[in-house]
């Protein structure tokens, strides 16, 4: 079964392949706050409805964030995707070592919290991000 598209705007795409129990979402532009936290509500909503259990997450795009956009996903997005019955997310960041930085502190900071209840992995490459969630 092909992936099938769950969500789409002019920022955010997600694809589900139930049969293969995986979610691949891509941003497709840099984001306000606003638009980081309805993409990454549609992402829970999504996840919770299919109950897929792995996902890759291409933010390869993504500029600097906002402090109100990596409180919200350290603080409440974690969190919602905890409630879900993802087991792993690959995240796919930017070659921007700024950015990547920035990305990488969320998960820190929400693991340390001990909000999230699933792998997380940060990778450079789509390839090597599938290849952690086949493993």
């Amino acid at each position: 079964m092909p992936f099938e598209v769950k969500y789409d705007s002019s920022f955010y795409r997600i694809e589900v392949d139930e049969c293969q129990n995986l979610l691949k979402s891509k941003w497709l532009r840099p984001v306000s706050t606003e638009e980081m936290i309805e993409g990454g509500t549609k992402l829970f909503e999504v996840l919770r409805d299919t109950k897929v259990e792995k996902g890759v997450a291409d933010a390869t795009v993504l500029s600097s964030l906002s402090a109100e956009a990596k409180e919200w996903m350290s603080a409440k997005f974690y969190e919602l995707l905890s409630q879900t019955q993802l087991k792993k997310l690959a995240r796919v960041l930017p070659d921007t070592l700024f950015t990547r930085i920035a990305l990488e502190s969320v998960v820190t900071r929400a693991e340390a919290s001990g909000v999230t209840k699933f792998d997380v992995k940060s990778f450079t490459a789509i390839d090597e991000a599938q290849a952690w969630l086949d493993a």
